[in-house]
C-alpha cells in the first residue's frame, strides 16, 4: 500500500508546489460570485462505459480494455494499474485549500464510509489521501459465490488556484470464494495484470470481468458524486468568510478604540467576534455581542451557578431466579454515583435602558467565569467617577443556587 501511494504521489503531475490558499478581503469574499465545479470527463467516460456494455461480461471487459488501457509507471515497471484521473475545473475560485479538503473529508466520511476510515490530510502538500477495501463485484455460479474486493488508493489535491486533481489507482483483486453454505471463503489474491485476459480457470473469467468493469464504474461514480456535492455545498467557503469577517471586525474595533487591553474568548470554538469580550481601557469601552458599553455604565457583576443535580442509578446485573419473592444466585446491583453539573453565568448590570443586563454563560468552566468577573471588578474599582466622589460601587458576588 505504501508503494502504491508513493507511485500516486509521483503521477500527480500538476505540481504540488502550486497548491496554495487564496487571500482575499472580507468584502471581496462576501460579494464574490458563487464557485462552479465542472468536469467534462465525467460524462465522457460514464457514457463510454455505458456504450461498451455487452451481456457477455468477458466481451464487455475486453471492450473497456481496448478503450482504457492499464497503466505502467517507471517507478514500478513490473506492475500494471487501473488508473482513473479527473480534473475538476473551478470557476470563480475563492477558498482556502485546508477548508476545501476538510469539506471533502467530511463528505467522504458521510457518503463513502469505507474511505473515511483511512483519510489523511497532508496540509503541507495541499492533498488528501486515503485507501479502502471495496466489494466491487459478485458472481454466482452453481453452488459457488465469488466476491471480488479491490484495495485502491485515492489522492485528491489542489493544483494551482482553479483545479482539483482526483486520482484513483488499483493494482490487485482479492477474490473470496464461498462454496455452499460455508461462511469461511477461500481467498485468492492476484494483480490485475495477472488475471487479464482473465484467469485460465474458466469459472473466474466472468468474475474478474465484472470486477474490471465495475472498478472503472465505481471510480467515475465517486468523482461525479463529489462534483455534485461541491456544486451544491461548496460554492462559497464559509470558514474563510467567517475568518475574514473576524479579522475585519477586529481591525474596525482597533481603528475606533485602539489596541484592546484584554480579550476574553472561548478557546473551544472558532473565532467569533460576537462571542468575545473586548476591553479597551484607554477608551473606557467594552464591546460584546455587537454592543459597545461605557465602563462608567457598569453597575455590578455577579457570578451565578445554577447546577443540575443528577442522582445515581441502581442497576441489577444478572436476573438470577426468583420464586415467591426469594432470589437465588446471579444477581448483582451496581450503583452509579450522584453527579452535579455546574452551569456558571456572569450577570452584569448596566446603567442603560437599551442594554440593562448582559449574561455571559461559561457552562462548567468556573475559571473562565472568575476571570470575567475579576475583569469587571477591576473596572468597578477604577471608574473615574468613584475616585472623584468616593461613591461605593457594587461588589462582585458569587451566587450559587442550591438544589
Amino acid at each position: 500500500m505504501r508503494k502504491l501511494l508513493s507511485v500516486m504521489m509521483a503521477i500527480a503531475f500538476c505540481g504540488i508546489c502550486d497548491a496554495q490558499s487564496t487571500s482575499a478581503s472580507y468584502d471581496k469574499a462576501k460579494f464574490a460570485p458563487a464557485m462552479k465545479w465542472a468536469c467534462p470527463e465525467i460524462k465522457k467516460y460514464q457514457s463510454l462505459l455505458s456504450s461498451l456494455q455487452n451481456e457477455d461480461y468477458k466481451i464487455y471487459a475486453n471492450n473497456v480494455m481496448e478503450k482504457i488501457e492499464l497503466v505502467t509507471f517507471k517507478e514500478s515497471p513490473s506492475d500494471k494499474f487501473q488508473v482513473t484521473q479527473a480534473i475538476l475545473n473551478i470557476e470563480n475560485p475563492l477558498f482556502e485549500t485546508d477548508n476545501l479538503l476538510s469539506h471533502i473529508s467530511t463528505w467522504i466520511k458521510s457518503k463513502y464510509k469505507d474511505w473515511g476510515k483511512n483519510i489523511k490530510l497532508v496540509k503541507e502538500e495541499g492533498s488528501l489521501v486515503s485507501s479502502a477495501s471495496i466489494n466491487i463485484a459478485n458472481h454466482s455460479r452453481f453452488m459457488h459465490l465469488n466476491k471480488v474486493y479491490i484495495t485502491p488508493s485515492l489522492i485528491i489535491q489542489q493544483t494551482g488556484k482553479d483545479k482539483l486533481l482526483i486520482t484513483f489507482m488499483n493494482l490487485t483483486y482479492k477474490n473470496s470464494e464461498y462454496i455452499g453454505s460455508d461462511n469461511k471463503p477461500t481467498t485468492y489474491a492476484a494483480k490485475v495484470s495477472e488475471v487479464y485476459p482473465f484467469s485460465s480457470k474458466g469459472g473466474y473469467k466472468i468474475t474478474y470481468a465484472k470486477a474490471y468493469v465495475g472498478t472503472y464504474q465505481y471510480f467515475w461514480n465517486f468523482i461525479a458524486d463529489l462534483c455534485n456535492d461541491l456544486n451544491a455545498n461548496f460554492t462559497k467557503d464559509p470558514k474563510m468568510i467567517s475568518k475574514l469577517h473576524y479579522e475585519y471586525s477586529k481591525d474596525s474595533l482597533r481603528a475606533k478604540y485602539g489596541e484592546p487591553t484584554k480579550v476574553i474568548a472561548d478557546q473551544t470554538t472558532s473565532p467569533d467576534i460576537n462571542k468575545e469580550l473586548h476591553f479597551y481601557e484607554n477608551a473606557q469601552k467594552l464591546v460584546f455581542m455587537g454592543k459597545t458599553i461605557d465602563f462608567q455604565d457598569i453597575i455590578s457583576c455577579e457570578i451565578a451557578d445554577d447546577p443540575q443535580y443528577i442522582p445515581g442509578r441502581s442497576t441489577t446485573l444478572g436476573a438470577g431466579l426468583c420464586i415467591f419473592g426469594f432470589g437465588l444466585g446471579g444477581a448483582e446491583t451496581v450503583r452509579t454515583p450522584d453527579k452535579t453539573i455546574h452551569n456558571y453565568v456572569v450577570n452584569v448590570k448596566i446603567d442603560n435602558m437599551g442594554t440593562p443586563l448582559i449574561r455571559i454563560g461559561t457552562g462548567q468552566n468556573e475559571y473562565k467565569a472568575t476571570e470575567i468577573a475579576s475583569t469587571f471588578e477591576y473596572i468597578l474599582r477604577h471608574q473615574h467617577g468613584n475616585k472623584a466622589t468616593g461613591t461605593q460601587r457594587s461588589k462582585v458576588l458569587t451566587k450559587k443556587t442550591k438544589r
